[in-house]
């Protein structure tokens, strides 16, 4: 599947530099059951849901995209309004989650914790793609990554960041597969700052957005290829 991972620009040529993704927490996540939790007035349910939260928040993250890359209000919330990137990845279908803006999905799920009193770890890609309506315009996918066997450093705040390694080549093994990155319509990266940060065996497709003064949507000029500047040695697997 075809998906879309917006970025400020300097976090993308660090993302193309280290060949990884950071992981959100689960407890980073803005809409992840915060609203429900804390509209719930059973507080018996309120704690088995918190304590679920909490208790997979030490072993699970994700990663967030978008199918889409045509709307404009994706590009100013979460590319630094239209200055950043996007960047385009093929995962493995099996691994996408395609996120449910139904409300009452909610509620059905809240009812079964009702009737059982326990959240089990199977629930967790459930209530993961469970979204109120109003985030419909994202068009969200997400990825749910194991933290125990990814990797970790500690952040300038003194916390665990986790990250999902990605690859270039169609045959690598990670399932992020990056296929290509969309500069925004007021991105001031140059072609030869994003192949700067690319191995010299590497080849990215890129294309470079603008504006449709006709509907406002986001449109894409003709797709070149950026070949990779740096050798081997200078590769930054950091640590």
């Amino acid at each position: 599947m075809i998906v879309y991972h917006y970025l400020p620009a300097e976090s993308a040529l660090k993302a193309l530099r280290d060949r990884r993704l950071k992981i959100s927490h689960l407890s980073e996540i803005d809409d992840l059951l915060e609203l429900s939790i804390s509209e719930l007035s059973d507080l018996k349910i309120k704690s088995i849901l918190e304590g679920f939260k909490n208790r997979v928040s030490v072993r699970c993250g994700i990663i967030s995209f978008s199918r889409i890359y045509h709307d404009p209000v994706l590009w100013s919330h979460y590319a630094d309004g239209h200055r950043g990137v996007s960047l385009v990845f093929d995962i493995p279908d099996n691994k996408a989650i395609q996120i449910d803006y139904r409300p009452e999905s909610f509620i059905r799920k809240i009812d079964t914790v009702i009737q059982h009193s326990s959240v089990e770890e199977t629930d967790l890609s459930h209530l993961i793609s469970t979204k109120f309506s109003s985030w419909s315009y994202e068009q969200e996918i997400r990825m749910i990554c194991d933290l125990n066997d990814r990797f970790c450093q500690i952040d300038a705040k003194g916390k665990k960041a986790y990250f999902e390694s990605l690859s270039l080549e169609s045959f690598g093994k990670d399932a992020l597969k990056l296929v290509g990155l969309i500069r925004g319509a007021r991105c001031e990266l140059k072609p030869m700052d994003i192949a700067g940060e690319l191995l010299a065996a590497d080849m990215l497709s890129v294309q470079d957005a603008k504006i449709n003064p006709a509907n406002f949507q986001i449109i894409t000029d003709n797709i070149y290829t950026l070949n990779g500047v740096k050798s081997f040695s200078a590769c930054c697997f950091r640590v």
